[in-house]
């Protein structure tokens, strides 16, 4: 059956990962990492074929796969660890820095169960100057108020 041809009645039979926010954010830099080819195919098939979503729903199912069996071997293995976390979380409005003990928690249980630790390579390689993502109007007035203000 081809993506393109897929009925919207056919959509019921696609089922989302019935899981909370919280626990998908508490360990999101490793499900990005686990799941980074399934998550790199799905966006460029958005980004080539963006006038209609159905077009992209079997990427989208793998991501959906590759999402459940990632959190259930998350919740499998370092269980308490992520409740922690999640509910570090979810009482402090989801506010990262206030959980940092957790987060270490949670991190060292995913390195040595899963193997993968929270790195940040795909930011890494990418400089991005502050100014760079302003319109030119934004930056000349910015330019003018500091002349402004020396004066």
């Amino acid at each position: 059956m081809s993506c393109e041809k897929i009925s919207w009645e056919e959509l019921d039979q696609y089922k989302d990962y019935n899981v909370t926010s919280v626990p998908l954010l508490a360990a999101a830099d490793h499900l990005a990492q686990a799941c980074k080819d399934a998550n790199d195919r799905y966006m460029l098939c958005r980004s080539d074929t963006n006038e209609d979503p159905r077009k992209c729903l079997r990427e989208g199912q793998v991501v959906t796969n590759c999402t459940k069996l990632f959190m259930d071997k998350v919740y499998k293995e370092c269980k308490m660890p992520l409740a922690r976390h999640s509910t570090c979380l979810d009482i402090n409005s989801r506010m990262h820095h206030l959980c940092r003990s957790t987060q270490i928690e949670l991190d060292q249980c995913l390195l040595e169960k899963t193997g993968i630790s929270r790195d940040f390579t795909f930011y890494m390689d990418k400089q991005v100057p502050a100014m760079q993502t302003w319109p030119e109007t934004i930056r000349e007035f910015i330019s003018d108020v500091k002349c402004v203000l020396k004066h």
